[in-house]
């Protein structure tokens, strides 16, 4: 006999007999839920009333337990077909909630088994709700109000229903409202309009990280058997998140908005994006399809990505930096807009189509620039080759300005090259490109090559470029297939410098990480024929008639300092030209080889002469380990021949006695001794 009938039968036919009935029923068992220990007590009152109490040890349906039930109804209501309670209190526990005396109501039909509930205020997830249940046969649904829900403890109530999420460290609280559907076999609708504060989140490893974000969400989630089929909107105003390398933050200003369809594979752990709309204020918006597998890092298999317009610098700070902070585009300056669109597959680019707009990029430590940039970038890795343009207006390479210029470009899969010779203008010359291709080696490296010339550009304008001493003369040479590969610069053949009206060699070169912190240089070279007077003239040295040759060899210097060099300079062997050096040139020269004589001209004879001539001069350094080992053109008696004269008077010899040096002291006298001070002779 039902529970129900049999209650009917002895309520009424005791009414005036029994005020108390109490019935001990063990457990009920159905199909997906089970009550433990179940009593039922009910109270006849006065004026027809009665009122229900039921106990249970605990109610289990699905892998839920609830514990401690006691339902109260003051207001009890028993019919041939349904038991109704419309003021009731409950009392109950479990993992996710905890009512107590929390006011409740329901209805139980006996012939379908349909119920009806609702709980208010109740404690769930540390936070409150209110609960309405519907159940009939095995298919239920729950509408819930939500006030201040811990997101931790909802997301272990959700993995006991059914749905299961990334597994990660959840923080923050969550408000609104969400709807559920399911059935026997656990949840197979969610809909929610929800809003959170504080929330963030956490892997294990440090690479996943969110905090005190605000959010705002609505959507659905509806289960299609193997997968979740998910369509939101999400809004971020608040907070920071961190998804290594990406750092983003949000604010009133800059915050970030989506739309999208998803479909989450919880058995793989695979989330396919069939559309995501995004704006991102200041930095980006369009649309993105594409695959995510989740792991122990997550990894992007698929990528179909529409910019619709892109802000920078936005978009370099938020989106681009974090990815080149191991090189030389960490530290940039950027402006302008751009627009394109970008293909991911099997985790790798594929194709890419970019159109650039008044952009400028700056290094922030002055290494490079280019601004005024317009291009149209194109490149497939499926396809032989595209044809990519960029125009811009200036560019510079340290202090170096390059004038406005244009290139047309042939990328293929691997490389890209110049599709004709490009011309750039160079301070007051023209820079000529006849070949320069890119590429990327087999272990993801970039390397290129690049042939070319300089036309004579003035010293003048190349020293001022440089902040150096006016130069006088013409600056040209031959760029001849200068390689880039293996983090490693070097020239094919001989680079040809002419300057000071003569030429400067230099072979052997090669730079290893020319555009690191640290760089390293090996070269050797051969100076021919250096007109000194007007290399002195240049540097306010003394001026000093004659020519100059020299090499170089062994050079080896980091970060751009010398640290260890063979190098001899003198008068070459044929020299034919006049040769005079003026008072102040041999004072300079004495004081570099220590040979004690600065400042001797002006308290002797000599100083009535504004001049000398000279038979040969010259110098010799060794550097190791910070130190020059000193030598000069000849030996000379306790040192060696700085400058030798002529045998007609006035005779003058230098001689330097100094057989090692300091380096730093060494050049710190040489920057001494070129810098412009009063003098009678020069």
């Amino acid at each position: 006999m039902p529970v129900g009938v049999l209650l009917l039968l002895l309520v009424a036919t005791g009414a005036a007999a029994v005020e108390r009935l109490v019935i001990d029923l063990g457990s009920l068992e159905a199909q997906d839920w089970r009550l433990d220990d179940l009593h039922l007590e009910v109270e006849l009152q006065p004026r027809a009333r009665t009122a229900l109490t039921v106990r249970a040890a605990a109610l289990s349906f699905g892998e839920q337990r609830i514990e401690n039930l006691k339902l109260h109804c003051g207001t009890f209501e028993l019919l041939s077909t349904r038991v109704s309670c419309t003021q009731g209190r409950l009392d109950a526990s479990s993992d996710s909630f905890d009512a107590q005396s929390a006011p409740a109501s329901f209805q139980y039909h006996f012939d379908t088994g349909e119920l009806s509930l609702r709980l208010t205020d109740v404690a769930l997830a540390a936070g409150q709700a209110t609960i309405d249940l519907h159940y009939v046969n095995g298919d239920w649904q729950v509408d819930a109000r939500l006030d201040e829900i811990a997101i931790g403890e909802l997301h272990g109530l959700l993995a006991t229903a059914g749905m299961q999420l990334p597994d990660l460290q959840y923080q923050g609280r969550i408000s609104g409202s969400v709807q559920a559907h399911g059935s026997r076999d656990g949840l197979r609708e969610l809909i929610w309009k929800l809003n959170t504060h504080d929330t963030g989140y956490s892997n294990a490893a440090g690479s996943q990280a969110a905090e005190a974000l605000r959010l705002s969400s609505d959507g659905s989630a509806r289960s299609t058997g193997d997968a979740w089929q998910i369509e939101a909107s999400l809004s971020a105003r608040e907070g920071m998140l961190y998804t290594d390398p990406l750092y983003l933050e949000f604010n009133d200003t800059q915050n970030l908005a989506l739309d999208a369809r998803l479909q989450w594979h919880g058995a793989d752990r695979r989330l396919r994006v069939q559309t995501l709309n995004f704006d991102h204020s200041q930095v980006a918006e369009g649309t993105a399809r594409g695959v995510l597998q989740f792991g122990s890092e997550p990894v992007l298999d698929e990528l179909e990505l529409e910019i619709d317009d892109a802000w920078l610098p936005g978009l370099y700070v938020n989106w681009l930096q974090p990815w080149l902070s191991a090189t030389v585009l960490a530290e940039l300056d950027t402006a302008g807009h751009l627009q394109g669109q970008v293909s991911v597959s099997a985790g790798k680019p594929d194709a890419l189509a970019l159109q650039l707009q008044d952009v400028t990029l700056r290094d922030s430590g002055g290494l490079f620039g280019i601004a005024g940039l317009d291009a149209a970038l194109h490149w497939d890795r499926n396809m032989p080759q595209r044809v990519s343009t960029l125009t811009w207006e200036g560019a510079n390479f340290y202090q170096l300005q390059l004038g406005a210029a244009g290139v047309v470009l042939e990328t293929r899969a691997q490389s890209l090259k110049l599709r004709e010779p490009m011309r750039v203008p160079l301070l007051d010359g023209r820079l000529h490109v006849e070949e320069f291709e890119l590429g990327i080696d087999a272990e993801g490296e970039i390397r290129w090559l690049l042939d070319g010339n300089l036309t004579p550009v003035s010293m003048q304008a190349f020293s001022r470029a440089l902040d150096w001493p006016p130069l006088s003369g013409k600056l040209s040479g031959m760029v001849p297939k200068v390689r880039y590969e293996n983090r490693e610069l070097t020239i094919g053949g001989a680079l040809l410098v002419q300057a000071f009206d003569g030429d400067i060699v230099i072979r052997n070169l090669r730079i290893r990480e020319p555009l690191g912190l640290a760089p390293r240089l090996w070269a050797d070279a051969t100076i021919k024929q250096l007109d000194l007077e007007t290399l002195t003239r240049t540097f306010e040295f003394g001026r000093i008639e004659g020519r100059l040759n020299g090499e170089v060899e062994d050079l080896y210097m980091e970060a751009w300092q010398p640290a260890a060099f063979d190098a001899q300079f003198g008068t070459p062997p044929d020299d034919r030209s006049r040769h005079r050096i003026s008072q102040k040139a041999v004072d300079n020269i004495a004081n570099l080889g220590g040979a004690g004589v600065a400042g001797v001209l002006s308290r002797s004879v000599l100083r009535f002469f504004e001049e000398f001539p000279y038979r040969r001069l010259g110098i010799k350094c060794e550097l190791r380990n910070g130190v020059c080992d000193m030598g000069g053109i000849a030996p000379a008696d306790n040192g060696y021949y700085l400058v030798e004269g002529t045998f007609l008077p006035p005779r003058l010899d230098v001689i330097g006695y100094a057989d090692r040096v300091d380096w730093d002291s060494l050049v710190e006298r040489l920057i001494a001794a070129t810098r412009s001070a009063p003098s009678l002779t020069r």
